[in-house]
């Protein structure tokens, strides 16, 4: 597959793992942290090695209410102090470029299939830290590899997110791009306080049976039962981002190589690290 979606992570952003050292430092290490520290390290080497010509992030923390959001905006830079954590994401600079035309495409398509969507191409449109701390700081941190920002949306359901999916890996296609899409979020998502607690055994049996499903290749199988994982493990954003990463797979036609990075906790969340590779890319 010489264009169209190469690549396909499943990734973290939660706080605990902001940086590649300072969050480990102090009061705030935790040796169950470094599992995941180290996959989103082993993640970013996979994406360098890629070399994709656009990374299309969907981001359980840029939420919006009635339309999904597409970023086309041709160059996103900002400084980033997350509202939710800012002793943890404070003062986080990026300047990475953006991929309008792909994003005006995705749009487009977008309308044409009946969704509510809108093109944001605006400087001061504000980034989230579920799209700027997995770019910078593991993904791309020399900030090289446009990025279209696509939000998750609160009144869409799983079919809307699966089918914007589908739209992402359309759109790449048909515009030549060599693109990788990067689902930001946890899996199970009973947030509690104490930032090293793990899931539930049952919470965590999920979560690896999705893993499971993602790494045999049974994408299928994994989209017909989301629904039933939403209700039982509650995973981030009821799981739309999952939706979305499962129809941009569907879409290809094809069964993509996969690595898993780690898994590990946050504040009794799950989070997978998951690389998927398209074959021949």
């Amino acid at each position: 597959m010489s264009t169209g979606l190469i690549r396909v992570y499943l990734t973290v952003h939660t706080p605990r793992y902001c940086t590649h050292e300072a969050a480990f430092a102090g009061k705030l290490a935790h040796p169950d942290f470094k599992t995941v520290r180290d996959g989103l390290l082993e993640q970013g080497r996979d994406v360098a090695a890629a070399q994709p010509d656009v990374l299309v992030v969907n981001s359980c923390h840029l939420v919006t209410t009635f339309p999904t959001v597409v970023d086309g905006t041709p160059r996103h830079q900002g400084v980033l102090t997350a509202q939710e954590a800012p002793e943890l994401i404070h003062g986080v600079a990026y300047d990475f470029p953006g991929d309008y035309p792909l994003a005006a495409a995705l749009v487009d398509r977008g309308r044409a299939a009946g969704l509510m969507c809108t093109l944001a191409d605006d400087v001061h449109y504000p980034l989230d830290y579920g799209t700027v701390m997995p770019v910078v700081c593991y993904l791309d941190p020399a900030q090289r590899v446009p990025v279209v920002p696509v939000s998750v949306c609160l009144m869409a359901d799983l079919d809307e997110a699966f089918a914007w999916g589908r739209i992402v890996a359309q759109a790449a296609r048909d515009l030549g791009r060599r693109a990788a899409f990067a689902a930001s979020g946890s899996v199970s998502h009973r947030l509690v306080r104490g930032p090293a607690t793990w899931p539930t055994a049952e919470a965590q049996a999920l979560d690896h049976r999705l893993a499971r499903m993602l790494a045999d290749g049974d994408y299928g199988r994994a989209w017909a039962w989301l629904p039933e994982y939403a209700a039982a493990a509650e995973p981030e954003m009821g799981g739309r981002h999952l939706a979305m990463m499962l129809g941009a797979l569907l879409e290809t036609g094809a069964r993509f190589e996969a690595t898993v990075h780690a898994y590990g906790p946050s504040s009794g969340s799950g989070n997978y690290v998951i690389s998927l590779a398209a074959p021949g890319a």
